[in-house]
Formats: structure tokens, sequence, C-alpha cells
């Protein structure tokens, strides 16, 4: 009996298998999927100390909590979703069970942790002409005097609901975090409107 088991992005279809997608042209805008991220929801009251003092503790941010912006170090990313819920995105492969540690530093706290890394795809978009892209399909004013680095938002790009962010990097580097099943319809309609850019028509 067959009993591997083996990890594979909701696009493993369009590389055979091949590592994680990669489209585009660096000299205009760049399309990379990034596999197995881990994204953890966390909902919790801003105003209670302890609830504050332990996720400080536990990953070393302060949580945001003006609308759509973002608190950052070198291992997490915590982006403000409402005035009681963030989500956690690991910048690498972590080799401990985050979940795990933050239900034991928070036991006793009104609140929820839940992993959704399985249940969303990770997509970034780079370039002079990726604001120009993300455009076509998304309603959101993304001029940087609006949208700034550290700044993110949960919106749409043409049928698919997702969160928008931009790291704080201070490149044109945005981040497209979208749910699995919708995964492969959202880099297709990047792809579309990447088009006119990387054929140089532009």
């Amino acid at each position: 009996m067959f009993n591997e088991s083996r990890q594979q992005t909701p696009l493993a279809g369009l590389t055979d298998g091949a590592g994680a997608f990669e489209h585009g042209s660096p000299e205009c805008v760049t399309l990379l999927e990034v596999p197995f991220v881990e994204l953890i929801n966390l909902r919790g009251d801003p105003e209670d100390a302890d609830f504050t003092a332990a996720i400080q503790n536990t990953i070393g941010i302060i949580l945001p909590t003006d609308p759509n912006t973002t608190a950052e170090n070198d291992h997490y990313c915590v982006m403000w979703l409402s005035p009681d819920e963030w989500i956690i995105r690991a910048k690498g492969p972590q080799a401990d069970d985050l979940p795990t540690r933050l239900n034991l530093a928070l036991q006793g706290i009104f609140c929820a942790v839940t992993d959704q890394s399985s249940a969303y795809s990770v997509l970034q978009l780079s370039g002079p002409k990726a604001r120009c892209v993300l455009a076509k399909g998304c309603p959101l004013d993304l001029h940087p005097r609006v949208f700034d680095t550290g700044q993110c938002a949960q919106s749409h790009y043409y049928k698919t609901s997702v969160l928008l962010h931009r790291p704080n990097d201070g490149a044109d580097h945005w981040e497209m975090i979208v749910r699995r099943s919708f995964a492969d319809y959202a880099l297709r309609m990047l792809m579309d409107g990447m088009w006119e850019y990387i054929e140089g028509r532009n």
C-alpha cells in the first residue's frame, strides 16, 4: 500500500510539479506563487491587556489597532482585518507550531486562534507595472499616497475576494492572499492583466 503523502499547492498543475509558479518580466511585472505559507487567524479584544501581552510575548509584535495597517518583524507580519481580528503571516518555514504556542499563551483568555494555512494561497506581484495590473480588477485606490507600504485591505479582484498587502520593503511589491479554491482563477486573471506589459506593448 502506498502511504506517502505530499503537499501540493492549488497551482501545482501549472508547473507540472516543478516548483512554485512564476511568470512575467522583472523589468515590468512578475507574478510569483509563495507556497505553503503559515497563516493564522486571530480574534480577541485589543483592550484586554492580557490578550495583547500574550501575543507580544509569543511573536514579538504589538497588534496593530489602526484600520488596514500591519506590524511586522523578521519572522511575522500581522495584518489588521477588523477591530477584533487579525491574520498572522509567517515569513518563512517555522520550526515550531505557532497555533499551539499561541493557544498555550492564551489559555483562560477569551479569544480564538485558527490555522488557515491550507485554506489560502499567497501570490506576489512585483515590478513597476504591478499596481497597474491590480487596478484592472480591484476597485481600491492603489496609489501610494492612499495605499502605502505597511498597509493592507480586504477587497476583490474581479470575482474573488482578496486581502491585499504592501510589505514594508519600499519596492513595487504587493501580496495577494486568496482562498485556495479561487487561486487558479485569481492567477489567470492576473496573468491576463499582465499580458500587455510582458509582451512589450507598453
